[in-house]
């Protein structure tokens, strides 16, 4: 079983002593992460991130070019963003935030997105294939919910390759990747960790 390991996703000045104070491992990812963020590119802010505001419950990722280019012309391609506008049994009928285009996609080939962050039911795998999409830097994340068991979380994070960090659990529900930090739901612990907490 590969090792999930601590990440931070801090662009504020201070972030180096809160780093030192909240985690206690990988200095080198840290550093990486806190390079390009303090130059001024924002790489923690995702590609996945742009189009998934309004209505971000009915808004969902391609994550396997459909149909599959061996058989025809793709009509939506890996990373795709897409609006729901019906489900009928296993497939969604949608709008591409891109193209416009609209058609039928099987659900098989879609995650569904909330926040702009977290995908459910992507795999390590597919989880490092969307972090390496044109779009994405190095600081691009998502978080996951396991495809096998519901509401067990990891952080996938674009370093020079992707890493993946487990999100632990307490038993008061609160998330944690460091001990030393807890966080009450998903959204506090990504907004800490990027630097974009609201006062």
């Amino acid at each position: 079983m590969a090792h999930e390991e601590h990440v931070n996703l801090y662009t504020a000045g201070q972030a180096q002593d809160k780093i030192q104070k909240s985690l206690s491992s990988s200095p080198a990812i840290m550093g990486n992460i806190m390079k390009s963020q303090e130059a001024g590119s924002h790489a923690a802010t995702n590609y996945f991130d742009a189009s998934f505001k309004a209505s971000d419950d009915e808004n969902l990722v391609v994550i396997s070019d459909y149909p599959s280019r061996d058989i025809s012309q793709s009509i939506f391609k890996m990373g795709e963003k897409l609006k729901v506008l019906a489900q009928e049994a296993s497939w969604w009928k949608v709008r591409s935030l891109q193209t416009g285009t609209e058609n039928y996609i099987p659900s098989n080939y879609v995650a569904k997105v909330y926040h702009g962050w977290l995908f459910e039911g992507v795999g390590r795998q597919k989880a490092e294939e969307l972090l390496h999409l044109p779009g994405n830097t190095v600081g691009s994340f998502l978080i996951r919910e396991s495809p096998s068991q519901r509401g067990v979380y990891s952080l996938s994070v674009r370093h020079r390759s992707v890493k993946h960090y487990k999100i632990f659990r307490l038993d008061n529900s609160w998330y944690y990747i460091s001990p030393r930090l807890t966080f009450q739901c998903l959204e506090d612990m990504v907004n800490h960790y990027s630097g974009c907490s609201t006062p």
